[in-house]
């Protein structure tokens, strides 16, 4: 495919004694029978910076992403070299080194996948330029080795709109340093142009280009704006990052041939042009087919991470707000998928033969069941019955998903999904009949759903807090199953993973400035072999409804 021109980044060629910590002119070696000279271009490098931070992402045992981009300040077709330093110590004390190149043809994006580390461990890494020019030290860490069992903790976020409001969010852990691992569930970036869906003038963070995308170009211009963010910045090279898109790092409720505004060959060379920016500016290994980001991590013998995509693979027409009325008379028809089938085998295999304590499926849209009656004329189309843009629009998918969990006894799986913009705590379960509200009794798994990082809020924007926890209450009390829902708040989770329980500690931010600050919403556990949430929750609840039913 034409993709694995570009995605597959570029060589990387190992020299570990003769590579000096900041590269002069002359002392530039020769690595592997390629002179570093022969692709330099005069005052080139003498005019570049590292302007959009580092990264690290999709960890192996024994391997890692490393990510940078170089910003050249005069045109050039040729290879500029970049130089990767990675150590165990934070000093960079007996740093092994590498060297690589980068061009206009990936956007100066770097992507090295370092080999040869060993498990569990923490390393530091930094990135030069030839004339000296360096990034900050970033902070990585490999997989644990199979045998290991402790505890693990997540970031988890979804829908970062960088006119939305500030990324707060992002900050929180890395200045706590409270967490291991970064998930993010997609809507990294935002297609509108500004002051379509949100205008950050007023904040002086507005969405450029100031179009909607279509381009590479615009694509690529787009995620420069991102990455321009400090505090996004800080987390990326604080911890490694494990992702998945949702649709707007294409177009607004994108599905495999289409979208809200575009559909046939204008959506494919959209989807084209937004895939490949998004492998060459994100810290993800790519695939054979570029396409699949589906893909399990395994932390030891505690954690199975299932990362689905239910987004663009294989996902049936949705619901693109002028065919509400026919997506609702076929979402439960039992061919319509979410995953694709041959993804769906993949998951369900996966979940039957793991071996781990924990099964975390990280799912872009929510999975369990939500009726909008009650509230639906509040929040507006297209909500009036359901949310037909998640698994409500796909329900036999939903229910294969519980048949595989329930026929074969499969315990200790949780959801974590986000796309909807407000916080929520659902136990699954296969009818409602079978299901004990007051004790989470027949509950199969819980899912926990995150807000939005700085999106706005699906609850109306001019509601105050108060008015945000009335309709809470209306949509959890109207809704069994749905334990918890608070819609006010913009922010976060943290998923606490050990043998015994995951505990999801839910967080809240002002995304109007960008004071780093927030508050915490409440706790919730789920013990190991229950599959439901633990029913005590004494000082656990500080913001949002609790549906008293489960007190």
């Amino acid at each position: 495919m034409r993709y694995q021109l570009y995605c597959v980044l570029l060589i990387l060629l190992k020299n570990a004694a003769c590579l000096p910590q900041f590269i002069s002119n002359g002392n530039l070696e020769r690595f592997g029978g390629i002179s570093v000279d022969e692709y330099r271009y005069s005052n080139v490098l003498t005019e570049s910076s590292f302007e959009h931070g580092i990264a690290s992402g999709d960890p192996t045992m024994n391997s890692i992403i490393l990510w940078t981009r170089i910003t050249i300040r005069k045109n050039t077709h040729g290879l500029v070299p970049v130089y990767l330093a990675i150590s165990e110590s934070l000093y960079m004390e007996n740093a092994t080194r590498y060297t690589t190149f980068t061009n206009s043809e990936i956007d100066y994006t770097v992507k090295v996948d370092v080999e040869g580390l060993d498990p569990g461990k923490t390393y530091y890494y930094q990135f030069l330029s030839a004339d000296g020019e360096s990034t900050r030290i970033g902070r990585t860490k490999t997989l644990p080795p199979n045998s290991w069992i402790g505890e693990l903790k997540f970031a988890v976020y979804s829908c970062s709109n960088f006119a939305g409001g500030f990324f707060t969010s992002y900050a929180m852990p890395a200045v706590k340093d409270s967490v291991d691992y970064v998930i993010h569930l997609g809507d990294y970036i935002y297609e509108h142009e500004n002051g379509v869906y949100t205008n950050g003038t007023a904040i002086g963070r507005t969405h450029l280009p100031n179009t909607e995308m279509w381009t590479l170009k615009n694509y690529r211009d787009r995620y420069a704006v991102y990455r321009s963010d400090h505090d996004l910045q800080l987390s990326h090279a604080q911890f490694p990052w494990i992702l998945v898109w949702d649709d707007h790092e294409v177009a607004d409720n994108s599905w495999l041939r289409g979208s809200v505004n575009s559909i046939g060959w204008d959506f494919l060379e959209r989807k084209e042009n937004a895939i490949r920016a998004y492998i060459e500016w994100l810290p993800i290994r790519p695939q054979q087919n570029i396409n699949k980001i589906w893909r399990r991590l395994k932390f030891g013998k505690l954690l199975d991470l299932l990362m689905i995509d239910t987004r663009h693979y294989s996902r049936d027409v949705t619901d693109v707000y002028t065919n509400t009325d026919y997506i609702a008379s076929i979402a439960d028809r039992e061919e319509r998928t979410m995953m694709g089938f041959d993804q769906e085998d993949w998951l369900y295999s996966s979940l039957k033969t793991s071996e781990s304590v924990w099964k975390v499926i990280g799912s872009q849209t929510v999975v369990n069941h939500v009726e909008f009656g009650a509230i639906g004329d509040i929040i507006g189309a297209p909500f009036s019955e359901r949310n037909y843009d998640s698994f409500d629009g796909y329900t036999a998918n939903r229910r294969r998903l519980l048949d595989a969990i329930d026929e074969n006894n499969i315990s200790n799986v949780v959801l974590v999904s986000g796309d909807f913009h407000v916080s929520w705590v659902h136990e699954l379960k296969k009818d409602v009949e079978s299901y004990d509200m007051k004790t989470g009794e027949g509950s199969l798994l819980v899912e926990f759903a995150s807000t939005a990082c700085s999106s706005p809020t699906t609850f109306p924007k001019h509601f105050t807090i108060e008015d945000c926890l009335k309709l809470s209450e209306t949509f959890v009390s109207s809704n069994v199953g749905v334990l918890w829902n608070e819609g006010w708040y913009r922010g976060y989770f943290e998923l606490t993973l050990n043998e015994k329980e995951v505990q999801a500690d839910y967080f809240g931010t002002n995304v109007t400035n960008d004071i780093r600050e927030e508050v915490k919403l409440a706790t919730f556990v789920v013990d190991q072999g229950k599959n439901r949430i633990r029913r005590s929750f004494d000082g656990q609840i500080h913001y949002g409804f609790l549906d008293p039913r489960v007190m």
